[in-house]
């Protein structure tokens, strides 16, 4: 249930906090469609106070400054000077400055020792790399009993297909994923669980981004998601088509 514009409290949670929310405006796009995702990894990340993250591809910061208000030392690395300019800025508006650091680093050659962080996290991040290559980069330098979660876009959903092949041209570069690919990334740690997000709810964007009615974008999104939540439910099979994924990797 909204508790503010920008604020978003998580199932099972009493809202004593600030930082017992997800501030949507710290998903940056997207994220009528991110919330849920995140709601879902949360918990699972466990409590966050006095534990060591590392963010892969932080691009403007957003995600290391969710995890540092719950009390994470967070490092985020990228390959944009000018994003991590802009990651600093951001995490020095929310105070937080003093528990994130920020690196130019590639996600496949990670510059730390062995067994060096309890969490590691991402967000369309994977799709510009060697799935399995780095999934071992992080293995190695996740600490035992540590998490992996990567947050990654899927292959297969017809829309957001016919999307990309319209107007992202660089995408054929881009390494999305199926549930095979799911699998892979899970293959490099011990236990693997992931969920997916998003099948018919896409539709809500045409009320957002072709006929902009804010009144029905948010009526057919809350429905398409109702109806998403049924259909991934009795039939498994449609995961495939949908247009987001969050693995949570356990390494032992």
């Amino acid at each position: 249930m909204l508790k503010s514009k920008n604020m978003l409290t998580l199932k099972g949670q009493r809202p004593t906090s600030r930082s017992d929310s997800v501030e949507s405006d710290l998903l940056l796009w997207w994220e009528d469609f991110y919330v849920p995702v995140f709601e879902y990894i949360l918990p699972k990340m466990g409590i966050l106070e006095g534990k060591k993250g590392l963010e892969l591809g932080t691009g403007t910061g957003g995600t290391a400054t969710l995890l540092a208000k719950r009390g994470a030392s967070v490092i985020g690395i990228d390959l944009l000077p000018f994003r991590l300019a802009e990651a600093k800025a951001r995490v020095s508006e929310h105070n937080v400055a003093e528990s994130v650091n920020f690196a130019l680093m590639d996600a496949m050659h990670l510059a730390f020792p062995d067994n060096t962080f309890d969490f590691i996290i991402s967000k369309s991040v994977l799709v510009f790399t060697e799935h399995a290559q780095t999934a071992k980069e992080c293995y190695r330098v996740l600490k035992p009993g540590g998490k992996a979660v990567f947050i990654e876009n899927m292959r297969y959903h017809p829309m957001v297909w016919l999307y990309r092949k319209m107007f992202l041209k660089y995408s054929t570069k881009l390494r999305y994923f199926s549930i095979r690919d799911v699998e892979t990334v899970g293959a490099e740690f011990e236990n693997l669980e992931h969920r997916e997000f998003h099948l018919s709810a896409v539709g809500a964007l045409f009320w957002r981004k072709c006929i902009a009615i804010p009144a029905l974008y948010r009526t057919s999104l809350r429905l398409l998601k109702a109806i998403d939540t049924s259909l991934l439910k009795c039939f498994p099979f449609f995961k495939r088509f949908c247009w987001i994924t969050a693995m949570i990797c356990h390494k032992d």
